[in-house]
């Protein structure tokens, strides 16, 4: 695709500096833009030309190949969304349908059931991308990667055991259906010393862990969580108790794995800039925001030639950081805000509060030995009823009373419920451990019942 110049800085971009000398070091920033620039221009020439009905699509916007000249013409090519991804899949392919080896179905919110197909060349690109974030974590060799895997077209989790093997590792997939015990089991046996797994997960495993079991002492040195967004408040719990570091990643099923991740100083994601380009949009407008401010992710995936996506709407609110100076760490790559939550989880409440997924996270998880919780937010006349459910590690005096306390510390539902007056928070709800989370990957935490909107997709 590009010069051997090219090949090597994306292979230098990618490694780790322990193992490829100072290398990255010495690449300016603006080469590595530059790299992401040309290959952006290639895949919009190469969809073009290999996909008639991205080419109709962007033929009825105005655009013809002599316009797919430069990385500014991605900002008058249409949105791909959730929807159109669903109901017409086949129009994204660019091979011949011989060359798709590895599919990937996907719900989302709407229950639109997603397909996403790979060549043989996009898994194995997968798989070494995988295997590279892995080796940027040293001393801690034997993986244990725990999710639901009843799926069997879940291919994430293919990927994610053949990355742990290209990365030197030795790797296990464990099913989270699996009690509890026998994931500390695997871990004992197998002194495994890192994890990836979800926040419900790992809270399940914290929580139900047999009492009086030190679980620092199992050895566990990082903690790699997808899935769903998290509070810095959950990581300093959970780093306390597993002496381990919680290593934030952010990805999705339609991208197959990781587009962005933690270094070792957990200062924000570096966004993989050589397989994905990406755009912050504001959500109402389809406006490109500028860097620091929050919108919505919007992908355009540049090293899949199966079934690349261009301007892909993900529904993840984030935003990028200004590009001033490389990360200490090394790597010459951007980096992305933590992600707050989805667009669909963001409620507005009363008379318009704007009531984001990361406040309720904050205030709910703030409580210990609480697993996972679950907001309903229903229509009675004129207000507005939330129903919180929680997941709690068995009976706690004043649990109650403590998560209306944390509730209510919450300016945006402070405010509604005792000012205003057209909010109310109904009686809280205690469920056992696993309630939530039965027969899907993660807990749907929010529910917007006057609407019908929810969240059920995997971020992963």
């Amino acid at each position: 695709m590009f010069g051997s110049l090219y090949v090597a800085i994306e292979r230098w971009a990618r490694s780790s500096t322990s193992r490829q000398g100072k290398l990255p070091d010495h690449i300016p920033l603006w080469y590595i833009r530059q790299l992401s620039r040309a290959k952006l221009v290639w895949m919009l020439r190469y969809i073009y030309h290999n996909s008639p009905a991205q080419r109709d699509i962007w033929h009825a916007a105005g655009l013809k190949l002599g316009d797919i000249r430069s990385a500014d013409v991605l900002q008058h090519i249409p949105f791909t969304t959730a929807a159109e991804l669903a109901e017409h899949p086949d129009s994204y392919i660019c091979v011949a349908h011989d060359k798709l080896i590895h599919i990937l179905t996907t719900s989302s919110a709407k229950g639109l059931k997603k397909t996403i197909y790979l060549t043989a060349g996009d898994f194995d690109h997968q798989v070494r991308t995988m295997g590279t974030h892995l080796r940027r974590f040293p001393e801690a060799g034997r993986v244990a990667a725990m999710f639901l895997v009843h799926d069997p077209t879940w291919s994430v989790g293919t990927v994610i055991r053949r990355g742990i093997a290209e990365a030197g590792m030795l790797g296990f997939l464990s099913g989270v259906h699996r009690p509890v015990q026998d994931h500390l089991d695997l871990i004992k046996e197998y002194r495994i010393n890192r994890l990836i797994t979800s926040p419900t997960h790992l809270s399940r495993l914290t929580f139900e862990a047999p009492a009086g079991l030190d679980l620092k002492g199992l050895g566990i040195r990082y903690i790699h969580l997808g899935t769903q967004p998290w509070t810095e408040e959950f990581r300093s719990r959970m780093e306390q108790t597993w002496g381990a570091k919680l290593i934030d990643g952010y990805g999705s099923n339609e991208c197959v794995c990781a587009i962005a991740s933690e270094c070792l100083l957990q200062n924000n994601l570096h966004v993989s800039e050589v397989d994905f380009w990406m755009e912050i949009i504001d959500p109402a407008t389809g406006r490109v925001l500028p860097d620091g401010q929050d919108g919505e992710v919007v992908i355009t995936t540049l090293s899949r030639l199966g079934m690349p996506l261009v301007r892909y709407r993900t529904g993840d609110l984030s935003h990028l950081i200004p590009r001033k100076a490389r990360c200490p760490c090394g790597l010459p790559l951007r980096k992305m805000g933590r992600v707050r939550g989805r667009i669909d989880d963001m409620l507005i409440i009363g008379a318009g509060h704007n009531l984001y997924p990361d406040e309720v996270d904050r205030a709910v998880f703030s409580i210990p030995g609480i697993i996972d919780y679950q907001l309903v937010v229903e229509k009675d006349t004129f207000k507005d009823v939330m129903l919180l459910t929680v997941e709690a590690n068995g009976a706690q005096d004043n649990l109650r009373a403590s998560l209306l306390k944390e509730l209510l510390a919450v300016e945006s539902i402070n405010t509604p419920c005792n000012l205003s007056g057209n909010v109310v928070l109904a009686p809280i709800e205690i469920v056992a451990p696993g309630t939530l989370t039965r027969g899907r990957p993660k807990s749907i935490r929010i529910i917007d019942k006057r609407t019908g909107n929810s969240n059920q997709e995997a971020i992963l």
